[in-house]
């Protein structure tokens, strides 16, 4: 019997929120790059100079200061086009390693290359009857075939997706929000942008919850710890080379720069 409901793996949290985490991840991130991300960007570009000095601004540009920051949802920056960027690489992350790499997702390779194999085909009958090819099936083709994983090394795909979806928001929006408070804010604009702010901290806050449970109750620490070193493999590619490479940082950029 389960200790609690969060330990049960058909919770609803669980089914809803993490089962289908990288679409609540990509709203969340939408949200931002158009609600907040889009008036951070249309305050702070001109009132600061080159060395980030405070600049006196003629009339002229205040009335273009402040019609960029109504408009600066609607507005497809470099800023916002580096963001999608980085978006589309932390996807392509995902997805290689949960969904598919030129076949079966890295996940279900490493559980196989470890000796891991569907719990159906441990008879010589299922495997005679499956054949070589079909052998090597994923984790959902295995569930849908009645069987379960069995053996091997399984990577903690929900550490994998919380951590490296949480952190990429975060992170995203942390570097904007620096930079907001270091320029200043108008009070009309910055409510337009809390809301976005909001909703990535309800999606991250719930995620560090449910990477709570998932270290409490699901996978073997050291399935946990590969899972987190996965994760820290494509938020170190995307957000911490571009501060240490020029080339990298002005292809993907940084967030609030």
């Amino acid at each position: 019997m389960a200790p609690n409901y969060f330990a049960l793996k058909k919770n609803v949290f669980n089914v809803w929120f993490v089962k289908v985490g990288w679409f609540w991840f990509t709203v969340a991130w939408a949200v931002w790059v158009v609600m907040g991300m889009g008036m951070v960007v249309g305050r702070n570009r001109a009132p600061l100079s080159q060395k980030g000095k405070i600049v006196e601004l003629n009339d002229d540009e205040e009335e273009e200061e402040e019609k960029e920051g109504k408009d600066g949802m609607l507005v497809l920056t470099p800023q916002k086009l580096q963001s999608v960027l980085r978006w589309v690489v932390v996807t392509f992350w995902w997805m290689v390693v949960t969904q598919w790499c030129f076949g079966p997702a890295l996940i279900d390779r490493g559980f196989r290359l470890t000796g891991g194999q569907c719990e159906l085909m441990r008879s010589d009958t299922a495997r005679q009857e499956m054949g070589d090819v079909r052998e090597f099936v994923t984790g959902a083709a295995c569930k849908i075939a009645g069987g379960k994983w069995k053996g091997g090394h399984d990577i903690s795909g929900h550490v994998f997706i919380l951590v490296l979806g949480s952190a990429s928001l975060g992170l995203e929006v942390l570097g904007a929000m620096v930079n907001d408070r270091r320029a200043g804010a108008e009070e009309k604009q910055a409510k337009l942008g809390k809301w976005g702010w909001g909703i990535v901290v309800g999606v991250v806050g719930m995620s560090w919850w449910m990477l709570l449970m998932t270290a409490a109750y699901f996978h073997t620490w050291f399935e946990k710890f590969t899972g987190l070193s996965t994760a820290f493999v494509g938020i170190t590619v995307v957000y911490i080379l571009p501060r240490l490479l020029p080339g990298v940082r002005d292809i993907l950029g940084v967030p609030g720069r």
